[in-house]
Formats: C-alpha cells, sequence, structure tokens
C-alpha cells in the first residue's frame, strides 16, 4: 500500500468530491467542452444521492495522512439476463477511477483497484467491466482487464 494512504468507503457526505474527480477526469481525457461537462455536472448530484442510498453507487476515496483527498473509484452495480459466462443477474462496472495530479504515479488507482475488485469478489459478482483511457488501459491489463467488442451508438 502506498505510505499514509487510506481506503474508505464514499459516502453521501462524499457527493461533492466525487463530481470533482468525474469532472477532473473527464477534461484529463480531453472528453467534452464546457456546455456539455456543466449538464453532466448538474445531473451527477441527484443521481448520485439516489443511487448513494440505493446501493447501486459504491465509491471508495483514497486519503492522504493530511486529510486531503488522493483518489477515488466507484463501482455501479446494474441488473441484466445471465450470460453464457455469468449466470448472474448483478453486473458490476468500474468507473470514475480517478488520482489527483498531486498524488500520481504512487500506487494510488492500484490500490483503489485493487480494493474494488476484491469488494466485488466478496459480492459474489461473476465479471467486473470498465471503459478504460489510454492513461488506465496498462494497469488495467496488468490487473487481467481484457478488451471485449463493445461498440456505441451516440443517440443525442
Amino acid at each position: 500500500m502506498p505510505p499514509e494512504i487510506l481506503i474508505r468507503e464514499a459516502t453521501p457526505g462524499d457527493i461533492a468530491e466525487i463530481i470533482h474527480h468525474r469532472q477532473a477526469m473527464f477534461e484529463d481525457m480531453g472528453v467534452g467542452d464546457s456546455s456539455s461537462l456543466a449538464a453532466m455536472l448538474a445531473a451527477s448530484e441527484p443521481y448520485l444521492r439516489r443511487a448513494i442510498s440505493e446501493g447501486t453507487f459504491r465509491g471508495w476515496l483514497a486519503v492522504a495522512a493530511s486529510g486531503e483527498i488522493a483518489g477515488g473509484g466507484a463501482v455501479v452495480i446494474s441488473f441484466s439476463p445471465p450470460h453464457p459466462w455469468d449466470v448472474g443477474t448483478r453486473r458490476a462496472s468500474i468507473l470514475n477511477l480517478y488520482t489527483h495530479p498531486d498524488f500520481r504515479r504512487r500506487g494510488i488507482a492500484r490500490l483503489l483497484m485493487q480494493t474494488m475488485i476484491e469488494w466485488c469478489k466478496r459480492e459474489g459478482f461473476g465479471s467486473i467491466s470498465l471503459h478504460a483511457s489510454q492513461f488506465g488501459r496498462p494497469l488495467y491489463a496488468e490487473l487481467g482487464f481484457q478488451p471485449t467488442n463493445e461498440m456505441r451508438l451516440k443517440l443525442k
């Protein structure tokens, strides 16, 4: 574990931090413009309040000894019919993995990923999916994630 980093579960009191991470993550990837990011931010708080209370959004934060939030990540739980490779109906998707620039290259993203993977194992999920940026792809591959054939059609 990186020195002086504690991983804790996020609470409704952390929503502003989660939203900040989401915005910074998209900005770092060069995704979205000021208008689309503002719309995303406005829609995020009501979603997170509901999803955290329902248990379909589970977040973790990396906290430095100083009390600063160094990064975070989340698992979103959804439901779909069984697959040949997973007969369960609950699906786990990791998203929002973000490390503050002052804390990068210290193993924090890896620690957050390991925490979320272990949580998913304990919860009995058959697999985990995520969307990988160019920045995260090497870490995800090291942790055993494999590319899939997902495609997307934008309707809006």
